[in-house]
């Protein structure tokens, strides 16, 4: 009996010994950082996701929609919920960073208490200590006295906490190159676009660890006020924005993941105004299979094909979600979709409509986002985030935005058909039918040109004032 106890007690202190040593191994591989570890993470935003559930249902049971009071308590719930998950993103920091800065941008979707609180993520992450900074710098530059004389110059000099925590709690599947690499593939494929720019790299002060890169003036994209004092405009912006991430996604296949508007500024030149790209830590790789789907549903959803819709939806692996699929994909109701959202204008109410359908299907949504490919995710993502943007600068995805993305469908279906094709004939049939397509997209701008022209506008008005 007593060996018995004997070895019982030496068992609680060899299981008790050895959570002990796990958990200082554990630490020590972090940096004995706590919050470096994937169950501490995690757990932590379990717990604080629970929180926010109770409090959301103990609240909602109490309040009386007809009470005075209920949409302050709301506000009031909806903001107490939001503190809770930006204090747990800070503490876990890493990718929970990135899932805030996400919930930052969703202006279109989520109530502003939310997008309020989170934005502050956008540009006031949190920070590494000054002094590892500058050690990582002399380590592996070896510029101690620019170091100490940058500090001398430079006291209230700040750097943004390092990416490269954040690439290390992302997904694996995701295609990681090294940031100043990614810039210079960007420069070289979209040097057509005069109106984008892509911080020079400064690579004999750069190392694994370090990158320095040109400094770019500018006021981040979605600083309406910033625009209208130096005389930006909002249209050719969010044109010319559409424009880079549709080549991007249809034609080129190669995806700036982070698009966030900490991550784009604009800037006015004499030459005109400036899209400034940077942060190009995360890129993903589109495969051709995904391109050509994902490129036929658009087309599908611009010309209000209904069947195409459901087709190539279900090429995603939405099965008979295909609806929801495409209201998520242009964040547009689906009487929107079906009439064709080139000539249905957006309204308040459809916005409405919206964001009470993110709550309403929550579990149908939660549904597609497990089916649909990886890379879809991320263009989701992507497309969330144009979508705030255009929000927080008054506008929408209107004719032209459209106009642009069909072009760049029909040049990425017509390239990969040339791949096929092992005749001249055949090249020669699908060059003919691409610039037709092109031909009549162009048409169709120009007649858009049209009637949007004063003039037009002033007899369309008159002629309704006669006949009503």
């Amino acid at each position: 009996m007593r060996s018995r106890k004997l070895l019982l007690k030496l068992f609680r202190i060899g299981v008790i010994g050895s959570s002990v040593a796990g958990a200082v191994f554990l630490l020590q591989q972090n940096d004995w950082n706590p919050s470096s570890i994937g169950a501490v993470r995690f757990g932590r935003a379990a717990y604080a996701a629970v929180r926010v559930a109770v409090d959301y249902k103990l609240t909602k049971r109490m309040l009386d929609p007809n009470d005075p009071s209920y949409q302050k308590e709301t506000s009031n719930l909806h903001l107490r919920s939001a503190l809770r998950l930006r204090d747990m993103c800070c503490a876990n920091g890493g990718a929970f960073i990135k899932v805030g800065q996400h919930i930052g941008s969703l202006e279109y979707l989520l109530p502003m208490e939310y997008v309020n609180t989170m934005k502050v993520l956008l540009d006031k992450a949190p920070e590494s200590k000054l002094e590892d900074l500058y050690r990582v710098i002399e380590e592996d530059l070896g510029l101690k006295f620019l170091v100490h004389t940058m500090a001398w110059f430079f006291p209230d000099f700040q750097y943004i906490w390092l990416a490269e925590e954040t690439k290390k709690n992302l997904p694996k599947e995701l295609d990681f190159i090294q940031e100043g690499h990614n810039c210079e593939r960007v420069s070289r494929m979209f040097k057509k676009f005069d109106f984008l720019k892509i911080p020079k790299i400064y690579w004999n002060l750069t190392s694994e660890r370090v990158l320095t890169m040109e400094f770019c003036e500018g006021g981040r994209v979605d600083n309406l006020e910033y625009m209208r004092e130096h005389h930006i405009s909002v249209s050719e912006v969010t044109k010319n924005l559409g424009k880079l991430y549709s080549e991007m996604i249809f034609v080129q296949g190669y995806v700036h993941c982070d698009p966030h508007p900490g991550n784009v500024f604009v800037n006015k030149t004499p030459q005109g105004t400036q899209v400034i790209l940077l942060d190009h830590g995360l890129y993903q790789m589109l495969t051709d299979d995904f391109r050509m789907n994902y490129s036929k549903l658009w087309i599908s959803l611009i010309n209000a094909d209904v069947d195409g819709i459901k087709k190539y939806a279900e090429a995603m692996n939405c099965g008979n979600l295909h609806g929801l699929f495409a209201c998520m994909l242009t964040a547009r109701s689906w009487k929107a979709v079906s009439a064709g959202i080139d000539k249905h204008e957006f309204s308040e109410a459809e916005g409405q409509e919206i964001k009470e359908n993110a709550a309403n299907y929550f579990i149908e949504i939660t549904d597609i986002l497990n089916r649909v490919p990886r890379q879809m995710l991320l263009i989701l993502k992507t497309n969330d985030v144009l979508r705030g943007i255009e929000s927080s600068l008054k506008t929408r995805a209107n004719a032209t935005s459209f106009i642009n993305m069909s072009r760049c469908c029909v040049r990425a279906l017509a390239q990969e058909e040339l791949k096929r094709c092992r005749t001249l004939y055949c090249k020669l049939r699908v060059w003919t039918s691409q610039h037709s397509q092109l031909f009549k997209i162009s048409l169709y701008e120009f007649y858009m040109w049209c009637v949007s022209t004063p003039l037009v506008l002033y007899f369309t008005h008159r002629k309704k004032q006669l006949y009503s």
